[in-house]
């Protein structure tokens, strides 16, 4: 048995502007100045916390747990139902077929929380495609943290394993897990593409059951 394991965000959906647009509900509710689309997306990837906290240095404020806490919420509040604007990247449902009927088991490993993760990926018809799943506030250690990764291995008794991600935190992860990656261009990467950890690139969902049976290949 071969499994594919993937990110969510910046990798089978854009969440961006939904994303965005919690952020500015939250800052708003503070009395703050919104932040444009392309800065809060800078800090998507990290998990949740690590966005809030992102989001308080940019207003020039003190990242205080009492402020931490009071954002998180309300931000959270919003981002469990905030589905309205994000969308697939082209070509995701057809591999997501193809790898199913290749005999491949797939799982979701993301650092968003359970609660919005559940939401978006049942809104779009993701979630029955996956067998296993990791949330960013889960019981163990956030990606880049091989725990994460190693959580949904331990889920899928397959014999090869391919990790597919956009970004920095995904790349270390798989680095960390030992198993090969695939690096979707798009995204949310920051770093040029040679400086990541990767087996294979690609820009088009069309080319992942290729590379998956090349990196992970089923079992005789």
């Amino acid at each position: 048995m071969s499994a594919v394991i993937f990110d969510l965000d910046g990798t089978l959906i854009d969440a961006s502007r939904d994303i965005h647009a919690c952020a500015t509900e939250m800052l708003e509710a503070e009395g703050l100045k919104p932040l444009d689309l392309g800065t809060v997306t800078s800090f998507v990837g990290s998990g949740l916390s690590r966005l809030i906290s992102s989001c308080i240095e940019a207003e020039g404020l003190e990242d205080t747990p009492e402020r931490h806490d009071r954002m998180y919420r309300n931000f959270h509040a919003k981002y469990v139902t905030a589905v309205e604007h994000t969308t697939l990247y082209p070509n995701v449902m057809d591999a997501l077929d193809a790898l199913k009927s290749d005999g491949y088991r797939l799982a979701l490993c993301t650092n968003k929380p359970e609660g919005p993760a559940r939401a978006v990926t049942a809104h779009l018809g993701l979630a029955p495609y996956f067998d296993a799943w990791a949330f960013g506030d889960g019981p163990y250690p956030r990606k880049p943290d091989a725990a994460a990764v190693n959580h949904v291995i331990d889920q899928l008794h397959a014999r090869r394993f391919l990790f597919v991600g956009d970004s920095e935190v995904d790349s270390d992860s798989a680095k960390n897990a030992g198993i090969p990656m695939a690096l979707f261009t798009h995204g949310f990467r920051k770093a040029p593409v040679e400086d990541l950890y990767h087996d294979a690139t690609f820009d088009d969902f069309a080319e992942l059951p290729a590379i998956a049976a090349r990196l992970a290949p089923r079992p005789e």
